[in-house]
């Protein structure tokens, strides 16, 4: 078995998608993914980079948010063959914070959980829960 470390650095508005590596050794790639991880967080410790490794190494992917503009996401990816089956052929599955936002009110909306509304000055908007 093989295994792909990606990362998915995200600032602002642009993506950029990088392969770190291939590696035959789930803990290596877990050492790959986490010294990434240092990099992109200088203020991380030693200690929390090898706490990120012991993450990737169990659940094989991590999402670490410096503020809402900034974002690294990493992922080890088994590959035991040509192609990987199934869902794990799925390295990242990303959407906008903002458009995911929108879906989730309409979806709230169509789903009758929310009423949105205007205040009585006619300038504010309102999206308030029905309880």
């Amino acid at each position: 078995m093989h295994y792909i470390v990606t990362q998915l650095v995200t600032e602002n508005d642009s993506s950029e998608f990088s392969l770190l590596g291939v590696t035959d050794d789930k803990a290596r790639a877990a050492e790959i993914a986490a010294k990434a991880y240092g990099a992109y967080n200088k203020k991380a410790s030693v200690q929390g980079v090898e706490l990120i490794a012991e993450w990737l190494r169990t659940k094989l992917r991590h999402s670490f948010r410096r503020d809402k503009d900034h974002r690294l996401q990493l992922a080890i990816t088994p590959v035991d063959g040509e192609t990987p089956e199934g869902g794990s052929a799925v390295i990242f599955s990303a959407a906008k914070e903002q458009d995911e936002l929108m879906r989730k009110m309409s979806e709230a909306l169509f789903e009758g959980k929310h009423a949105a509304g205007r205040s009585a000055d006619g300038e504010t908007f309102s999206c308030r829960v029905k309880d």
